[in-house]
């Protein structure tokens, strides 16, 4: 999951030559930093051998809200409820930024599927992982150019392709979070991201679909 999922959360354009050109170095080095730092993030190899607690984010966060006086079970079900809810705003914000090519908003999606899908690592994974992301897409933001790069007419189809995974990491957390079972999550977003690498190698490049509207006309 790990490797199949760092273009998903990576952001990065179908292969389009001017947006490649217009990206920050920075930004172009994000398929790779999403891969190092969200394939740490689930190793977790500085946990200690020793560790016994929760295996995952997800239920450490839920035990930890029954310090404040509810149940170890509500605080499971609202940690399940953030992660639903993030997911879902991160694959619309990803859809919305690959209609309009918005880099902030493919960035800002990126970073809100990312965090959902830290409550799969180890405590000390997310610890980690997680805060590094978050200060690595507000630096790429930072230079972003524009909100939203208008797009003179929105490409919602492409932009569905684009973003299968993105829409995927959503229903599988949607459909499958209530289960409580991580590793049947981890196979679900497995699945849902190569569906998503392969919808993205079927899309035409921007040139290609350039010389084919060239040809009809």
């Amino acid at each position: 999951m790990r490797r199949c999922c760092k273009a998903q959360y990576s952001g990065e354009s179908d292969g389009s030559t001017q947006e490649m050109k217009q990206s920050s170095p920075l930004a172009r080095l994000r398929v790779v930093l999403y891969a190092v730092v969200l394939g740490a993030g689930f190793l977790a190899p500085w946990q200690s051998a020793s560790y016994t607690g929760p295996r995952t984010l997800w239920v450490w966060l839920g035990v930890w809200q029954s310090t404040l006086g509810m149940t170890s079970t509500v605080g499971i079900e609202l940690v399940t409820w953030l992660a639903v809810v993030l997911s879902g705003l991160g694959a619309l914000m990803r859809w919305w930024g690959a209609a309009h090519a918005g880099r902030r908003w493919q960035a800002s999606g990126s970073l809100l599927l990312a965090l959902a899908v830290s409550v799969l690592m180890p405590p000390v994974g997310a610890l980690v992982t997680m805060p590094a992301i978050v200060v690595y897409e507000v630096v790429v933001m930072s230079g972003a150019d524009g909100g939203v790069e208008a797009a003179k007419t929105p490409r919602w189809g492409r932009a569905i392709l684009r973003e299968v995974a993105s829409l995927g990491v959503f229903v599988s957390f949607a459909a499958l979070s209530w289960q409580y079972n991580a590793r049947l999550l981890e196979q679900a977003l497995l699945i849902t991201c190569g569906l998503g690498l392969i919808a993205r190698t079927a899309l035409p490049t921007e040139a290609s679909a350039t010389d084919a509207k060239k040809s009809a006309a």
